[in-house]
C-alpha cells in the first residue's frame, strides 16, 4: 500500500526532515563503522608485519622470536622450511591457517573466519603469523564494538533533535503565516482598505503579500470607478427623463401620453436603483445607529400603502416580537421598499402582502401570489436576472440591493416559498451590531 504524503505544509516539512535525519543517522553510523573497522584492520596488519619482522630477525640471530605484547594472547608464529614443513611454532596451533597460507615469493594477508594471517618469505622458507580476533586478550574488536554502541547512543538523540528543532522553527513560521491569513480572511466589501502586513512573512513569501496588496488596490480602484460610473450615468439621465415626462404630460392624447409616462417612470425607477446600488457598493460607515425595525416598517408601509391598495392588493404590518439592532436606517428603508415594490409588481391583484418585524433582528415581506418554478426561485437574487416568462416589468436590481444591505449588516437575504407552497417569503436577517 502506498503511503500518501501529508497535505499540510508543516506535515510535509516534518516528514521530510524525519526521513533526512533517519537517512543521515544510518549513513553516519555505517560510515563510522566502516572507518573504524578499516582503521582496526590497518592497525592489526601493521602488528602482524611487525611480528613477522621480529621473528625473521630473531631467526637470523638464532634467538627465540619475541612477540608484540599488545596482541600476544591471540597470536601464533610459525616458521616453515623449504620443504613446506613446520620447523618451529609459537602460540596456538592452527593447522587450517597453515594449510590456507599462500607460500610463494610475495607477502600475503589472508583470513579464515575470525583469524587473520600473514605469510612472508624468510630465506628459503616462510614465516606465517596469525591473530585470532575472538581471543579474549585481543581488545581491538572489543574497542570497535564498544565505540560503535556508544556512538549510536549519541548519534540517535542528535539525529532526533535536529528534526525537532526544525519542527519548532517551522511551527513558528506557520503561526506567522496563519496570522497573516487571518488578516486576509477579514478583507471584504466593507474592509477593502485592509492590507496584508509586510515584514511578518519570510522573504520568499513577501512577494506574494505585496502582489496581493497590489491586487486589492486595483480591485478597490475598479469598484470606485464602477460605482462612480453608475452614479454619473444615472445623474446624466435624470434631467432628460424629467424633460421627456414634462412634455409627455402636455400631450392631449391619452393613448400616446400614458405609455410614454409609464416608460419614463420605469426608467426613473431604474436610475434610482442604480444610484442606490452605486451608493451601497461603497463601504457603509461603521457602527450604525439604533434602529427599531417595527417603527421603520410602519413608516415604509404607510408610504407604500396608497399605491398598493389602488392596484387592488392589500398590505399589512405584523409585529412578531421585539426587533432592534444597530444599523443604517436609510439602507434598511431602501431594502424594505424594494421588497414591497417587488411583491407588488410580481403578484396579481387581490394578493395580500404582509410585512413582519421580528422575532429578533429580522424583517420579512410575505405574499400569497402564484408559485414560481424552482429554477426561477434559485436565480431570484442574481443581479439583472429577470424571469423570461414573466409579463411584468423589472430591472433585476431590487433584490441585489436588498442582499447588499443584508451583507452590510453582517446578515443575509433568505428567499423561500410561503405556507402551502403559495407565494414567497423574503426574510432580511441581520446581526445585532456592526463592528467592522
Amino acid at each position: 500500500m502506498r503511503l500518501a504524503a501529508p497535505r499540510s505544509l508543516l506535515g510535509q516539512f516534518i516528514a521530510l526532515h524525519l526521513a533526512v535525519a533517519l537517512a543521515a543517522a544510518i549513513i553516519l553510523f555505517w560510515s563510522a563503522s566502516a572507518l573504524l573497522h578499516q582503521t582496526s584492520g590497518h592497525f592489526q596488519r601493521n602488528l602482524l608485519r611487525q611480528q613477522a619482522a621480529l621473528s625473521i630477525a630473531a631467526a637470523g640471530a638464532g634467538r627465540p622470536a619475541p612477540q608484540v605484547t599488545i596482541l600476544s594472547g591471540g597470536m601464533a608464529v610459525t616458521t616453515i622450511g623449504p620443504d613446506r614443513r613446520v620447523q618451529r611454532s609459537d602460540g596456538p596451533s592452527r593447522p587450517d591457517i597453515l594449510a590456507a597460507a599462500p607460500l610463494d615469493r610475495a607477502a600475503h594477508f589472508f583470513r579464515r573466519g575470525a583469524v587473520q594471517g600473514y605469510s612472508v618469505p624468510a630465506g628459503d622458507g616462510w614465516v606465517v603469523v596469525s591473530q585470532d580476533d575472538a581471543d579474549p586478550a585481543v581488545v581491538t574488536d572489543d574497542i570497535v564494538r564498544a565505540f560503535l554502541l556508544r556512538f549510536a547512543l549519541i548519534c540517535l538523540p542528535i539525529a532526533a533533535l535536529a528534526p525537532l528543532i526544525v519542527v519548532l522553527l517551522a511551527r513558528r513560521l506557520m503561526l506567522r503565516m496563519r496570522a497573516v491569513s487571518t488578516i486576509a480572511a477579514t478583507i471584504g466589501p466593507r474592509s477593502l482598505e485592509t492590507r496584508l502586513p509586510l515584514g511578518r512573512l519570510p522573504l520568499e513569501a513577501e512577494p506574494l503579500a505585496e502582489a496581493t496588496n497590489a491586487a486589492l488596490d486595483r480591485l478597490a480602484a475598479a469598484l470606485r470607478v464602477q460605482a462612480a460610473f453608475a452614479a454619473d450615468v444615472a445623474h446624466e439621465l435624470r434631467t432628460p427623463l424629467a424633460v421627456i415626462r414634462l412634455r409627455a404630460d402636455a400631450l392631449a392624447d391619452r393613448d400616446v401620453r400614458d405609455p410614454i409616462i409609464a416608460a419614463v417612470d420605469r426608467a426613473a425607477r431604474v436610475i434610482a436603483q442604480l444610484l442606490a446600488l452605486a451608493d451601497l457598493e461603497q463601504p457603509l460607515h461603521e457602527g450604525g445607529t439604533p434602529v427599531d425595525l417595527h417603527t421603520l416598517g410602519e413608516r415604509v408601509v404607510v408610504d407604500r400603502a396608497p399605491a398598493i391598495l389602488a392596484s387592488g392588493r392589500t398590505i399589512s404590518l405584523e409585529r412578531c416580537g421585539e426587533a432592534h439592532l444597530n444599523g443604517h436606517p436609510e439602507a434598511l428603508t431602501l431594502a424594505l421598499e424594494n421588497l414591497i415594490d417587488n411583491a407588488a409588481r410580481h403578484t396579481a391583484p387581490g394578493t395580500s402582502i404582509v410585512v413582519k418585524t421580528g422575532p429578533g433582528r429580522q424583517i420579512s415581506v410575505n405574499d400569497d401570489g402564484v408559485p414560481i418554478a424552482d429554477a426561477s426561485l434559485a436565480k431570484l437574487k442574481h443581479r439583472l436576472w429577470r424571469d423570461a416568462g414573466a409579463d411584468v416589468e423589472g430591472t433585476g436590481i431590487g433584490l441585489s440591493i436588498v442582499e447588499r444591505v443584508a451583507n452590510a449588516h453582517d446578515g443575509r437575504l433568505i428567499v423561500q416559498r410561503g405556507a402551502g407552497g403559495r407565494g414567497l417569503n423574503f426574510i432580511l436577517s441581520m446581526k445585532d451590531d456592526i463592528t467592522n
